[in-house]
């Protein structure tokens, strides 16, 4: 479940005919009431009653309350609808799968006590203490959970993020309920972020699939589902969420009998609330003004590098301006954007060694790194010489006081630049990037949203924009960019595609061999690069924030985020 998310990080499906090889399968019944119902979880307002407002009396009651800075879609991290970042973060806790990132970017298991992949199979050996909270009552974490995981991923039916690795599966076989042996047509090199997390196949039996998890991680009669150390309890979009401790989960004893995320939208607001005791932990938009932070008394603040590809997406389609589908035009874009600038302009002392980002496969930290990118640098002069060259009615030099903008094959070069409304740091950089483009003759029209509507059905994923601000969070292994940047992927939503990087693109994930599939990498890379379909700007540092009487938070830059192990974390005795 916990393979990609963006920070944009979702029929009842019919049952897949499995490969004559199973030793045993079972039909699923589906009736229209379950299918139809969209249940959802007690209202927030009704846990937020009893939180305590003061951190000292939280702490009486072992209660922890995290400020939560984007609203969300819904809590199936799968679905185009709710592959957010925020969501994902709320899961983690909820639903587990066979593997966990943890700090140091390390894949521990989780949910399964033996899992190996050979060139024909992928195994599971499930724990034998895994079970299932359903609604208080406790039944065991099955292959059949593993099964209905994959059959919803691979359904056609369901509008899934990506499929990548799950369809090279074509049966399965069993032993016992706690084993389970998949057969695969190729192998899928990132084998170990499969199945991050894993359905429960009996809580979801009959329910739309597209459907599900709407307003609650629950079962198909609303009540709370669980197979981690806590359970989402109440909900109410645009409000926030409370977590429980789950009696029934195979770990530690959670330390916290419960868990609050309030939200608060506003970056600003956040940080005050976060000085002024109303929150106990934030993870927020890494911006300068977070630097006050650093010096408040009582306050614990932490920086790590993120997983985090901050970057422009352009779109090839046609709902956006044609001028995109020119490569002059990319190119000229990219050179009139000063990414140094914009990061010592958005993040003060904070910035670092925070350097712009020129590959879009690999982070700086990577040995397979390399600066394809960087031909595409700052150059405005050179930009305005390519605009020159194709339009007319433009400036005759580059100048911040410029008014006039360029016609193109009788296009105007304006372009929508699309990203959240309520983000500090990403307001700061649109407006720095309209007057860089402005100066060499490009007009961009402001079109910020909400977060959920930038990162729901009707703003990305519909590939309504022409340069889209925002951060793709990532595992360490760069498979998760290949349904964003291959032809046709399910999170490409640019329309971008060239088939001789998309090959490689798709042999990386079946290559078993690490130098070899660097190398396919690395090549892909490079002819993206001549493209130009997405502006790399910078990997964005990671910051958590918490009070200092918390202890056990753990900062993690990958896609499992800073919840991985909230187990841990307590009130200071």
């Amino acid at each position: 479940m916990h393979k990609r998310l963006s920070l944009l990080v979702g029929a009842a499906a019919a049952l897949l005919v499995l490969a004559a090889t199973a030793t045993a399968t079972s039909k699923v019944a589906t009736t229209a009431s379950a299918a139809d119902a969209t249940p959802a979880a007690a209202p927030f307002a009704q846990s937020w009653a009893n939180v305590p407002r003061t951190p000292a009396a939280r702490k009486a009651k072992t209660v922890l309350v995290f400020g939560q800075e984007q609203d969300i879609d819904g809590f199936n991290t799968n679905l185009t609808c709710c592959n957010q970042f925020w969501a994902g973060v709320q899961t983690v806790p909820v639903i587990r799968g066979a593997y966990i990132i943890n700090d140091k970017l390390q894949h521990l298991k989780d949910l399964v006590t033996d899992a190996k992949a050979t060139r024909t199979t992928l195994s599971y050996t499930i724990r034998p203490d895994a079970n299932w909270y359903w609604g208080g009552k406790k039944s065991p974490v099955t292959y059949k959970d593993f099964v209905y995981t994959w059959q919803q991923i691979v359904d056609p039916k369901n509008d899934l993020v990506a499929r990548d690795g799950y369809d090279q599966i074509t049966g399965f076989t069993h032993k016992g309920n706690k084993q389970i042996t998949f057969k695969w047509k190729q192998p899928f090199a990132d084998w170990q972020d499969l199945f991050g997390g894993v359905y429960p196949s009996a809580a979801l039996a009959g329910m739309d699939f597209n459907k599900t998890w709407t307003n609650c991680i629950c079962g198909s009669d609303g009540k709370p589902v669980s197979d981690g150390p806590f359970y989402l309890s109440n909900y109410t979009k645009g409000q926030g969420s409370t977590l429980k401790a789950n009696p029934f989960w195979y770990g530690k004893k959670p330390a916290l009998k419960e868990v609050d995320f309030k939200i608060i939208t506003d970056t600003n607001t956040e940080v005050q609330a976060m000085r002024g005791g109303e929150v106990d932990a934030i993870n927020p938009t890494f911006g300068s003004n977070l630097e006050q932070l650093k010096s408040t008394n009582g306050i614990t603040y932490n920086q790590v590098p993120g997983l985090f590809q901050e970057h422009i997406d352009i779109q090839f389609g046609p709902k956006g301006n044609a001028l995109l589908r020119s490569p002059w035009f990319r190119q000229s874009i990219m050179m009139g954007i000063d990414r140094k600038s914009i990061i010592k302009t958005v993040y003060g002392n904070l910035a670092g060694n925070t350097a712009p980002l020129d590959n879009i496969l690999y982070y700086q930290s990577d040995a397979a790194y390399k600066p394809d990118f960087k031909k595409w640098d700052f150059n405005p002069a050179k930009a305005l010489a390519l605009l020159k060259k194709h339009c007319t009615g433009g400036p005759s030099s580059v100048s911040q006081s410029n008014s006039s903008t360029w016609t193109c094959s009788g296009i105007p070069a304006k372009v929508r630049y699309t990203w959240v409304s309520n983000n500090a740091t990403r307001t700061t950089q649109e407006a720095i990037i309209k007057q860089e483009l402005k100066s060499i003759g490009i007009e961009v029209t402001d079109a910020s949203l909400p977060a959920n509507v930038v990162f729901g059905p009707t703003g990305i994923p519909s590939s309504n924009y022409d340069l889209a601000n925002f951060a793709w969070v990532t595992s360490p292994d760069p498979s998760g960019f290949v349904p964003i940047w291959g032809c046709g992927g399910e999170s490409n939503y640019m329309n971008y595609c060239n088939r001789t990087a998309t090959k490689l693109l798709e042999a990386s994930n079946h290559e078993l061999d690490p130098a070899k599939r660097a190398k396919q990498f690395q090549q892909a890379d490079a002819l993206m690069a001549n493209d130009i379909p997405t502006i790399p700007l910078y990997s964005r540092p990671n910051p958590l924030i918490w009070k200092s009487g918390v202890l056990g938070m753990k900062n993690n830059a990958s896609l499992t985020g800073f919840a991985w192990n909230m187990e841990d974390w307590r009130w200071k005795s």
